[in-house]
């Protein structure tokens, strides 16, 4: 080789090593850059002018957002690759030195814990039970016995634990105070003033490697209302909520992150210059339960009724937003609750404005058909006029990597969510469910559900619109590349929905029966557990609610789904935890397992002394059964806590109604309000043990029963 070419070789490598080490820093570890639309305040000043500004303009900036127009809004930065993926949790019991397994909290996301009044390992229960933490030394179950009760001043609202690390929520308010002057800009208003009680948040991270003898790690303190939390690994993510409204002369409190009276992180406060109706301080801030310290905090101007979804990469906070159109010329009885113009152009009379039928649910399915068509095409037609109420969903994601809380982007959808589950994230796109709800003045009220897939900037780049029209999502589960979702408002129609095409979901099969499921939860691949209510038709052709429902659904032929088995349990006024908290929901497909807490009703009547007693039987207590495809549901026990009569309008909420079950070996630990009782897997009549919790009371209010 010449000697001239050298260097130029040499120059040449240096840049080639230098552009392939540029690519690997991109790859392993990107920068996001903040989003164009996101803002940042500098001071409460700004804050509390930009929401005096925002109320001068008017709560709602139009009738549909930009990006609504154009299939979906997307503001936002690359995301980090990820090269697993995630899907919904069916966790095993973990394996435990000694043999011995225990049940887990049951979650949505594999690796992302969820809070819960319970958790329990390998040996020890720790609960919540009115303002007391108990830990109880609970295997072997014949010598169980509590060992600490630590006595919480506020109101404690869930927990975690991790290794010899409790970390406990409670919220309380902060005396109200005449707070003094100073420089601070997050201060807020420079003269002294008078701050009432507000609520605030407490995290106290006890040390637990003494259960006898808890001691507090750290204790930390926000403004604002607890709203949920996830532990990954040992950190944990809190969500806070503070409800603002500076439109009557109220000083603004910003979120600080205190420890006793010294504030340890405060959090940066962004915005997005789009008006709300209602404004919260949404904050996160992240700790690390193994050494109680913080890591992280930040806060966001957000709106308010927020659902959560997190995945192990990014917590998605969403919130209904909703777009109101004013009728002008329309009479006020047409439209009650709306504005309306009075005085606007000609309008449109209320002869012309038709409902649906009472009756819509029982029609031929040819009249319902063509009803239906009419509504599709009005609802279309209203849009363009922009002559149709709307209810949008805001969902702003928000990474999370080794405590650090970055914004990464927003979208936006039409509809309204169920719950947590209407949310999922797969192969770093997000897919969710939503009900919309149209009130147009010319064709009134029209209901319908949707899917929509976002990518990794939250722009929408698939959807599914108008599934099941007059009817409402009463649940969902994404797994995998399916969507189950169950929707009712006669009978429960059962969707199978495919998403392996993000850009072209499509529905694959459906089932119609009578009731509906509140919940689902997989089995295994093929079939899909639901758990909700039975449903009857009435004297006068509606429909009834009756008792408890389980069912088993068989999905190995998407396009012909099948109910293999259910069970009922109890009649009208029955109830389960389970069928408005997933943690209520115990299941361990391995040792064909399955404990649902139930509130059951007898509605018979009951002869007393010669006279007729219709007041109902109810019974508490958990309801125990092993199911496999091939059997269905096999009863193999219950477990009573309680049990007495009370009238139609006054029942529930006993401190015998049990709330949560879990297993330590191969001991079932049922619990209620009361206690905690010790039933044997393999012998449910016996019970081995009751541990005494702090009473409660009962407290009744008005059921109705239909």
């Amino acid at each position: 080789m010449s000697p001239k070419y050298t260097p130029l070789i040499l120059c040449a490598l240096v840049i080639l090593i230098a552009v392939i080490a540029a690519g690997c820093m991109s790859t392993l570890s990107p920068v996001p850059s903040v989003p164009s639309e996101l803002k940042k305040f500098n001071s409460t000043t700004e804050i509390e002018q930009y929401l005096k500004d925002s109320l001068a303009a008017g709560q709602h900036d139009g009738y549909y957002p930009p990006s609504l127009t154009t299939g979906g809004m997307g503001t936002g930065v690359n995301v980090p690759q990820r090269s697993q993926e995630k899907s919904d949790s069916n966790i095993p019991a973990p394996s435990i030195p000694g043999g011995i397994d225990y049940s887990q909290t049951n979650i949505q996301v594999t690796g992302v814990d969820e809070p819960d009044i319970i958790k329990n390992d390998n040996r020890y229960i720790y609960t919540i039970s009115g303002q007391t933490l108990t830990i109880i030394d609970a295997y072997p179950a014949e010598d169980a016995s509590v060992v600490s009760r630590t006595e919480i001043n506020d109101t404690p609202q869930d927990l975690f634990v991790s290794g010899d690390r409790l970390v406990l929520f409670s919220t309380g308010t902060e005396p109200s105070e005449t707070r003094p002057e100073t420089t601070d800009p997050w201060r807020n208003p420079v003269p002294p003033y008078y701050h009432p009680s507000s609520p605030v948040t407490f995290t106290t991270i006890y040390d637990i490697s003494d259960r006898n003898h808890p001691t507090v790690l750290e204790e930390y303190t926000i403004e604002g209302d607890y709203l949920d939390a996830r532990m990954i690994g040992s950190l944990v993510y809190q969500i806070t909520r503070e409800q603002i409204s500076p439109y009557y002369g109220d000083h603004i409190v910003v979120p600080a992150l205190r420890e006793g009276s010294n504030t340890v992180l405060q959090p940066d406060v962004w915005y997005f210059d789009h008006p709300e109706s209602q404004y919260t301080f949404t904050t996160i801030t992240s700790l690390d339960a193994s050494s109680g310290k913080e890591k992280d905090a930040q806060t966001y101007l957000l709106g308010t009724g927020n659902t959560l979804y997190v995945s192990e990469d990014a917590i998605y906070v969403s919130y209904p937003r909703y777009h109101p159109v004013i009728y002008k010329g329309m009479p006020q009885e047409v439209s009650p609750g709306l504005a309306v113009d009075a005085g606007g152009s000609a309008g449109i009379s209320s002869s012309q404005v038709s409902a649906i039928p009472p009756d819509f649910n029982t029609l031929p399915e040819g009249e319902r058909e063509s009803i239906l068509d009419s509504l599709r095409n009005a609802e279309k037609d209203a849009i363009q006029r922009q002559e149709a109420d709307q209810t949008t969903t805001v969902i702003h994601k928000i990474g999370i990597s080794d405590g650090a809380i970055t914004y990464l982007a927003k979208g936006e959808v039409p509809g309204t969510l169920d719950n947590q589950f209407s949310m999922d994230e797969y192969k770093d796109n997000l897919r969710v469910a939503t009900t919309s709800s149209i009130y147009t003045p010319r064709f009134g009220q029209y209901t319908y559900n949707n899917v929509y897939v976002l990518d990794e900037k939250m722009a929408t780049i698939g959807e599914l619109t108008h599934i099941a029209e007059q009817e409402t999502i009463y649940s969902t589960r994404f797994i995998g590349d399916r969507l189950y979702m169950v929707t009712f408002k006669r009978i429960d129609p059962f969707f199978v929905i495919d998403l392996a095409k993000p850009e072209n979901p499509k529905i694959l099969g459906k089932l119609k029966i009578p009731g509906y499921s509140d919940y689902l939860h997989p089995y295994d691949a093929t079939h899909i557990i639901g758990i909700g209510k039975e449903t009857t038709t009435n004297d006068w052709g509606g429909v009834s609610t009756s008792g408890v429902k389980l069912a088993l659904f068989d999905v190995s032929d998407v396009t012909s789904p099948k109910q293999i088995d259910k069970v009922q349990i109890g009649d009208a006024g029955s109830d389960s935890a389970a069928l408005t908290d997933h943690h209520a929901f115990l299941f361990d497909k391995g040792k064909n397992l399955l404990v649902i807490p139930v509130r059951a009703v007898s509605n018979a009547p009951v002869v007393k002394e010669g006279n007729y007693n219709y007041q109902p039987q109810i019974w508490y207590g958990a309801y125990v059964f092993g199911l496999t495809p091939e059997t269905g549901f096999t009863l193999r026990g219950t477990v009573q806590h309680g049990s007495g009569d009370s009238g139609y309008y006054y029942y529930g909420s006993s401190n015998s109604e049990v709330k949560r079950s879990l297993y330590i070996g191969d001991i079932l630990y049922t619990m209620s309000a009361k206690q905690i009782k010790a039933n044997p897997l393999g012998d449910l009549n016996t019970t081995v043990a009751t541990i005494p919790l702090p009473n409660v009371g009962d407290v009744l209010y008005p059921v109705a029963v239909e």
